[in-house]
């Protein structure tokens, strides 16, 4: 099993505690904000370890520069949702936005490697 692969399947699982465990009373009168960033985060961990479980799996080989880019940004993308529903103004922190950004063009530029790499 390739690294992609298990970290896609942890990334399931992580999915798969984290709503029922955000939803459970004392988390949530004391930790979680948005609840709709907690319902995001849950589904954006799920989406993304298919997709990491698909790269892992499927679309190999890939450059090595693709993987290292694609934890990253897997595992940064969803981590945002979790971060904006226990502190929902973080957002408007520029630090913190370039964290965003940085994450988002992670995961879009090892697509875009994938893509090429598959076509070509």
């Amino acid at each position: 099993m390739t690294l992609l692969t298990q970290i896609g399947v942890l990334e399931i699982a992580f999915s798969a505690v984290i709503l029922p465990v955000g939803l459970l009373k004392p988390f949530q009168d004391k930790l979680v904000k948005d609840r709709k960033q907690l319902l995001q985060a849950h589904l954006d961990y799920f989406f993304m370890g298919i997709l990491l479980i698909l790269a892992g799996s499927i679309l190999q080989p890939l450059a090595s520069w693709i993987e290292p880019v694609l934890i990253f940004g897997s595992v940064c993308n969803p981590t945002v949702f979790m971060i904006n529903s226990v502190a929902p103004d973080l957002p408007q922190n520029p630090v913190y936005r370039l964290f965003i950004l940085a994450s988002c063009g992670a995961v879009a530029l090892a697509w875009v490697g994938i893509v090429i790499g598959v076509i070509v």
